[in-house]
């Protein structure tokens, strides 16, 4: 007979273990949670919040969600890890499905948004040395967010992120978000360019969304120069906007586009989707992952796109993001709410004074809600795809009557 002995640790021990073994990175939040079901979140003290973070817009199915549980758990029951010099059918099922209709041939499977940037990077200037064209700089834009690795945070276009990392890799440049006549001018006079990368809303700063004539207007100087357009959909795609892509809702037909958060419903995967002109451009020995597209993270993506395409998912999103929009109008009224903004099920509320956001986080998750402070003044509403409406005018309601306190 065996003996098992369980033991359960407090609050204050886990928090000093954290204090006294991870590194000090993060600004946590002093909750711990245990296990979530749909929307809602439970701590140690088993209280209840309904998530509107949903870890920062990757649990897009929420949590306990019976297929992507179903899937992963058969997956790990059969093979968790495969070198990518083999073949799996789990990935190349994955790559079928989600390249499908999509304007894309090819796609590479990556562990994070970071690493999924990185190829593109790669890729763009690969492109180029392959047609012996002396084109390697990326532009991106000002108050922009590609990631934390090294030559992501040299093409996030914030000098806060840089600070401390020098010397940074060369080759980037950076341009006003929403100002075209900026990106023409620099275009112009710039024949090294490579690519221009993009986002169609700017999450990390704001959740400022891109104008549909600068997005649209950069691409067609992208076109008319030959400099390949990359969009970077790691918080906009797989449905976040109400559309499988953020792009799609500009008409355009970008070169390159960079993917991961819900991707995988909560499981680390990101992709790298291009055409097949681009794409070819990558030779075996070019790039690699040991762990990217493995069979675990392509189960849990699978269940993702199949949700997204085929059961009605995406326009859920979408009316849910016009539902989310009409509930937080009212909040206009209040003097210090500067501006209301978003696409789909990512929106902000934008307040006048600097860092009230945090205090209004921390308020609104003593109330059982969880928000985001993103930008120096922005809350964040990013919830899981499958949150409800009745959960929506929760929040609503909960943030009008929080205002209404002049105190904050």
């Amino acid at each position: 007979m065996y003996i098992i002995i369980v033991f359960v640790i407090t609050f204050n021990q886990i928090k000093e273990l954290d204090s006294k073994n991870y590194f000090t990175l993060f600004n946590r939040q002093n909750v711990c949670f245990t296990h979530g079901n749909k929307s809602v979140l439970f701590d140690t003290n088993k209280n209840s919040y309904i998530d509107f973070f949903s870890g920062i817009a990757v649990n897009c199915l929420g949590y306990n969600h019976p297929k992507l549980n179903k899937a992963i758990t058969n997956q790990a029951k059969k093979l968790i890890h495969c070198s990518n010099i083999f073949y799996t059918e789990v990935q190349v099922k994955l790559c079928e499905e989600l390249l499908k209709d999509t304007g894309f041939s090819r796609m590479l499977l990556v562990n994070s948004g970071a690493e999924a940037v990185e190829a593109a990077i790669k890729l763009a200037r690969k492109y180029f040395y392959e047609r012996s064209e002396k084109r390697h700089t990326i532009v991106t834009a000002y108050d922009s967010f590609h990631g934390r690795t090294l030559a992501a945070v040299t093409a996030t276009g914030q000098e806060k992120f840089h600070k401390g990392f020098a010397p940074l890799p060369e080759g980037f440049k950076y341009t006003p978000y929403n100002d075209l006549q900026a990106l023409k001018k620099l275009i112009n006079s710039d024949s090294s360019i490579a690519a221009v990368m993009l986002e169609c809303v700017q999450g990390e700063n704001g959740v400022k969304p891109a104008t549909f004539e600068y997005l649209v207007g950069a691409y067609a100087l992208c076109k008319a120069k030959g400099i390949l357009f990359i969009v970077d959909e790691i918080q906009t795609g797989m449905g976040r906007t109400g559309k499988m892509f953020g792009f799609e809702h500009f008409g355009i037909a970008p070169d390159i586009i960079t993917l991961a958060k819900g991707l995988g419903g909560g499981m680390p995967v990101g992709a790298l989707l291009a055409t097949e002109d681009v794409a070819k451009a990558f030779k075996p020995g070019d790039h690699g992952s040991t762990f990217g597209g493995n069979p675990l993270a392509c189960s849990a993506a699978s269940v993702v796109v199949n949700e997204l395409k085929h059961n009605g998912l995406l326009d859920r999103v979408s009316d849910l993001g016009t539902f989310l929009t009409e509930k937080l109008a009212p909040l206009k009224k209040y003097k210090f709410v500067k501006d209301i903004r978003g696409m789909g099920l990512l929106q902000a509320i934008e307040l006048t004074d600097d860092l009230k956001n945090v205090e209004v986080v921390g308020k609104m998750l003593s109330k059982g809600f969880i928000l985001n402070a993103a930008g120096s003044n922005t809350l964040r509403i990013a919830p899981p795809l499958i949150i409800t409406k009745q959960e929506i005018t929760l929040l609503a309601n909960a943030l009008n009557d929080l205002f209404a306190n002049t105190n904050i």
